[in-house]
C-alpha cells in the first residue's frame, strides 16, 4: 500500500524523455517540447507536472480494477454517439461511432480520431472521459471512435478480425476521412493495444501520415515481451489481467465462429474456445488467420517499437511505472530519446488507463490529452 500523504510532491513529478531541443521539430518560434510545455503544463513542465494517485486507489492495480468497474456506466461521463458501418476494400466491416457534437462543427474542423484497446469500445471509461473532455469548452472538437472488427455489436462479415499490428484498417478509414475532410487537422490517440497500432501506423507513414499529432497512451511497445509475461503462470494473470483479455478474444471468435470456420483457413475451433492465454489463442487463430507462422512471429512482426524511429509526427506517449499490463520492461525510452518527433511522460502511478486522483477519483488523464491535442493543433 502506498500512503502518498508521506510522500514530498517532487515524488510524483512527470518525467519526460525526449530528444535535446535543438534537434526537436519547430514551428514558429517554439519547438515540440516548449509548446508542450505552455499549453499542457500539468503534463510538461516541471513545475507544474505532477500526477498524484488517490489515496483511496494509490496502486496500479486497484486502478485498474476501478477503472473496468466504470465501463458502460454514464454516470459523469454520458456520450451520445452516432454509428456509421464502415465497411473495408476486403469486404470487412467495423462499428464507427461518431461523438455527437456538443458545438457545431465544419468540414474543415479538427477531427480526433480515436483507437481503442484490445476488444475495447466507445463506451469504456477513458473513451468517455476524453470525449466528454474535448467535446467542451475551450475545446469543442469532434471525436470519432474506430473499433476493431467483431467488436461492438458488428458481426465480422469475413474470417478476418484483427490482431496488435494490423494497421491496414486505421490507414483505410483515415483514407476515407481524408477525402471527405481533405482540409480537416486530425489528430489520432490510441489506447493500450490501439497505441500499438497508432504508432506502427504513424511510423510505416513517415513523412505521409494525414496526421498532424497523435498520442499514445499505455502503449506495450513489444507485444512478445508483454504477452509472454502476461502468460507467465501467476496468480494476476491467471485470474485477472491476462485472463480477462483471453476471454475477450475467446469471445469475439464464439461471436462470430459461423463466418471464422468458414473461410479458407483450416483451423481447430475447440483449440481457440479452449485458450487458456493469448499465445494459445494466437497461434491456434490469430497467426495461422493472418498468415504468420507462429504467434511469436505475429506479435514480433506488430511490434511499434520497431517503427519508433520512422516516426515524422510530432507524439507523445504516456505510460504509468505501475501499469500491471503494459510493463515498464517494455518501454523503450533510448529509441524515443533517439527520434526528435516524440515525447515520452512516464508517472510513476496510474496503473493501465486509470490515473484517477483526488477523494473523487477524477480521471487525470483526459485534461493532459485535451490539453495535448489543443496544444497541437492552434501549434503554427
Amino acid at each position: 500500500m502506498v500512503y502518498t500523504v508521506l510522500f514530498p510532491k517532487w515524488w510524483f513529478r512527470v518525467q519526460l524523455t525526449h530528444a535535446p531541443s535543438e534537434k526537436q521539430p519547430q514551428r514558429g518560434e517554439k519547438t515540440f517540447l516548449e509548446q508542450l510545455r505552455d499549453t499542457c503544463p500539468t503534463l510538461a513542465d516541471p513545475k507544474q507536472a505532477h500526477y498524484i494517485p488517490s489515496w483511496v486507489l494509490p496502486h496500479g492495480d486497484m486502478q485498474t480494477i476501478y477503472l473496468y468497474t466504470q465501463h458502460y456506466k454514464p454516470a459523469g461521463c454520458p456520450v451520445e454517439f452516432k454509428r456509421e458501418i464502415f465497411e473495408f476494400a476486403d469486404g470487412g466491416k467495423a462499428a464507427v461511432d461518431w461523438a455527437l457534437p456538443r458545438m457545431d462543427t465544419k468540414p474543415d474542423s479538427p477531427l480526433i480520431i480515436l483507437i481503442p484497446g484490445i476488444a475495447g469500445c466507445s463506451f469504456d471509461f477513458y473513451s468517455r472521459s476524453l470525449i466528454t473532455k474535448i467535446s467542451q469548452q475551450p475545446y469543442g472538437y469532434q471525436v470519432v471512435v474506430l473499433h476493431s472488427r467483431g467488436v461492438n455489436g458488428v458481426e465480422l462479415a469475413t474470417p478476418i478480425a484483427f490482431h496488435g499490428g494490423m494497421t491496414e484498417d486505421l490507414r483505410e478509414f483515415v483514407g476515407h476521412i481524408a477525402l471527405s475532410r481533405p482540409h480537416a487537422p486530425l489528430v489520432g490517440v490510441g489506447f493500450s493495444l490501439g497505441a500499438n497500432i497508432l504508432t506502427k501506423y504513424v511510423g510505416e507513414e513517415g513523412e505521409n501520415c494525414r496526421f498532424i499529432a497523435a498520442a499514445s497512451v499505455c502503449n506495450p511497445y513489444d507485444i512478445d515481451v508483454t504477452v509472454n509475461s502476461m502468460c507467465l503462470p501467476s496468480l494476476k494473470n491467471r485470474y485477472l489481467y491476462a485472463a480477462a483479455l483471453t476471454r475477450s478474444l475467446v469471445q469475439v471468435f464464439a461471436e462470430n465462429e459461423q463466418v471464422i470456420m468458414a473461410g479458407d483457413v483450416k483451423l481447430n475451433d475447440k483449440a481457440i474456445l479452449a485458450s487458456r492465454n493469448i499465445n494459445e489463442f494466437n497461434e491456434e487463430y490469430t497467426a495461422k488467420i493472418f498468415g504468420f507462422s507462429s504467434a511469436k512471429h505475429l506479435n514480433t512482426s506488430g511490434s511499434c517499437v520497431h517503427y519508433l524511429k520512422h516516426i515524422k509526427t510530432p507524439m507523445l506517449f504516456i505510460n504509468a511505472l505501475d501499469d500491471p499490463m503494459c510493463y515498464r520492461h517494455t518501454i523503450p525510452f533510448s529509441e524515443i530519446e533517439a527520434n526528435p518527433y516524440l515525447v515520452l511522460a512516464c508517472t510513476r502511478y496510474g496503473g493501465h488507463l486509470a490515473y484517477y486522483e483526488g477523494t473523487g477519483l477524477t480521471p487525470w488523464l483526459p485534461r493532459q490529452l485535451a490539453q495535448y491535442i489543443h496544444g497541437m493543433i492552434n501549434w503554427k
